[in-house]
């Protein structure tokens, strides 16, 4: 019986792409529930900064995986996605009726990675977080009794605390350590900043094509092209 290439092909590049995948995901630090510690890293240069802002659209595809999709608008372009998520608010009549559901669902939502040295391993990992544990940073590196925590000779190691309430995280009493302290020796130092990830490159322009597709499958009238009102209050008028 000859075998059949085509199909083997398709096998041979199915599993190299999952593999690629699962390699890329080994870059990002996982957080476990309680406490973990670790070391924030400065980008190499000055002329970015240490970490890297975007905001995602996570969605359900027709196969019921979910997706995530950078908002095109963080590159000043035009994004399916938010038309089809200021559509469906605009459509809605009651906060929890189908339309809000479906736009809460795809609500563009704040995502921030930076470098850190994971203490536990001590290797350079990509730290996704979302709004609230990136302004708890923002405000440690803000107060004068930390600055920049990310300096590599004065800086501070910072606990982040996750705790489950339901099936949201909570990271209320993550903090920074109250000591400065160097981030490690000169051979560490060297090696993670030369281990660095480029997370500014995580935040890409996504296919405007794919989106909107997807986007459809949300609020078919996007076919036919909606009045939208880039309002993001809709929740809010609707309870009031």
């Amino acid at each position: 019986m000859a075998i059949n290439l085509d199909k083997l092909r398709e096998k041979h590049l199915e599993m190299n792409k999952t593999g690629i995948q699962r390699n890329f995901m080994d870059s990002f630090l996982a957080l476990k529930d309680g406490s973990q510690y670790i070391r924030i890293l400065p980008w190499k240069d000055e002329d970015k900064e240490f970490y890297a802002e975007t905001k995602i659209h996570r969605v359900k595809l027709a196969d019921g995986n979910p997706k995530n999709f950078h908002c095109r608008k963080i590159h000043g372009e035009i994004c399916p996605m938010c038309e089809a998520y200021f559509g469906l608010w605009k459509l809605s009549q009651d906060k929890d009726d189908e339309h809000a559901n479906k736009a809460r669902e795809i609500k563009p939502r704040d995502r921030f990675y930076l470098n850190v040295v994971d203490r536990e391993t001590s290797e350079v990992k990509i730290l996704s977080i979302g709004q609230i544990l990136f302004k708890k940073i923002v405000a440690t590196i803000m107060d004068p009794d930390y600055g920049d925590i990310t300096d590599l000779e004065n800086g501070h190691d910072f606990k982040i605390m996750k705790i489950m309430e339901g099936q949201w995280p909570k990271y209320d009493q993550s903090s920074p350590r109250p000591r400065p302290e160097p981030a490690g020796s000169e051979q560490d130092v060297a090696a993670w900043m030369d281990g660095l990830h480029d997370v500014h490159a995580l935040v890409k322009v996504e296919d405007y094509e794919e989106m909107m597709h997807v986007a459809q499958s949300y609020l078919p009238s996007l076919a036919k092209g909606v009045d939208v009102e880039d309002d993001d209050d809709y929740e809010s008028n609707l309870e009031g």
